[in-house]
């Protein structure tokens, strides 16, 4: 479809409100159909792609809220170029098939997808799967990015754990006053803690 034929559709009223939804289908529904749907379900479009196109820089170029894949049966290069676009490009998935094996659902799920429901555009409750989609995604973004800051805090402070060890060996002093100097050296040189351990670690004694 060309943009003529959406362009009735991308200026309706209250359109920015709606989530954005990149469309990938290889028989994509008239334009009256999908918005009809889309709207049903608190969605707009930006674009509709054929499975065989660069999803990726339509991706980067339209930044869609939600990828919404309609296919009877995705194929091995699409899921291949979708773990290529869900790496680059982080953003929630959902896919339409009529393919019910467990093994292509398995597939569909590594690959990146959020959501795989079986069905149409017009037989699933979409407004609620995209709802799914996108607060699963936001949880599961949101806990891989508290895992992250958890693995930095640890990482720093076994760190800093070294350097008070150091410190005590070095110097022959007690736990407390190789913390006290190492809190000294952090506010003296205006240095986050770990920064400050890390000089420890690496530099020779009297050079810290």
């Amino acid at each position: 479809m060309n943009a003529e034929q959406y362009s009735n559709y991308k200026e309706g009223d209250g359109e920015l409100d709606k989530r954005s939804i990149l469309y990938v289908s290889a028989n994509p529904l008239s334009g009256l159909e999908l918005r009809d749907y889309l709207d049903q379900a608190g969605c707009r479009l930006l674009d509709v792609v054929r499975p065989n196109s660069d999803i990726l820089a339509w991706v980067l170029r339209e930044q869609p809220d939600l990828l919404l894949i309609d296919l009877d049966t995705p194929s091995s290069a699409l899921l291949e170029s979708l773990e290529v676009v869900v790496s680059v490009s982080a953003l929630p998935v959902v896919m339409l098939s009529r393919n019910r094996d467990g093994y292509l659902i398995q597939r569909a799920i590594n690959a990146g997808v959020t959501c795989y429901e079986v069905g149409t555009i017009g037989q699933v409750e979409l407004g609620v799967i995209v709802s799914v989609a996108i607060a699963g995604f936001e949880r599961l973004r949101n806990l891989t990015q508290a895992m992250e800051r958890a693995r930095v805090r640890l990482a720093e402070s076994y760190r800093i754990d070294r350097a008070r060890s150091h410190l005590m060996m070095r110097l022959g002093i007690a736990e407390e006053e190789a913390r006290v100097k190492l809190l000294s050296l952090a506010r003296e040189r205006k240095r986050r803690l770990v920064d400050v351990a890390d000089s420890v670690l690496t530099v020779p004694l009297a050079m810290v």
